[in-house]
């Protein structure tokens, strides 16, 4: 339990970091709290440090996918809460290292977009996250991904 608070703390300190980061200047770094600040445990503070560099390293690329997945809206006039809430979900779906449960990614996103957001950019979020969910779960399971992961391992075994 104590790792999903940790968890759930970095994402709300990334989201913020992030939010902020769309009114001041964007390449100015961003101060992560002191390690003794947080011995309580209360965020895992290098989480949170991933998710920002993470997200801001591949804005325009999660840009590009969230856009895919929302044809009738424009990312950028999306409101600021909406718009990072998004980015920090498509990079743990997408990006991140750590292999994350999509219903979990998709769930803290909601709960952050109803927080944070208008009244209703909650089901937005939700519905543009589980369409990007659904869509890696799809690649993951398709034969063509399988033979080509097979053929990897196969020649990984041959190099041995």
């Amino acid at each position: 339990m104590k790792q999903n608070r940790n968890r759930r703390q970095a994402r709300l300190y990334a989201f913020q970091s992030l939010y902020a980061k769309e009114f001041h200047n964007p390449e100015e770094t961003v101060i992560m709290p002191e390690e003794e600040s947080n011995s309580n445990g209360a965020m895992d503070v290098a989480y949170a440090e991933a998710i920002i560099n993470g997200v801001t390293a591949n804005q325009s690329i999660l840009d590009e996918l969230l856009q895919a997945h929302s044809p009738k809206r424009k990312i950028g006039q999306l409101g600021a809460v909406e718009r990072n809430v998004l980015r920090l979900a498509a990079w743990e779906l997408t990006v991140s290292p750590e292999a994350i449960d999509s219903r979990i990614v998709i769930n803290e996103a909601v709960q952050l977009a109803k927080d944070f957001g208008s009244d209703k950019g909650y089901k937005f979020i939700n519905a543009v996250l589980d369409a990007i969910a659904k869509e890696k779960q799809v690649k993951k399971d398709s034969p063509a991904v399988a033979v080509e992961n097979e053929s990897e391992v196969k020649s990984d075994v041959k190099a041995r």
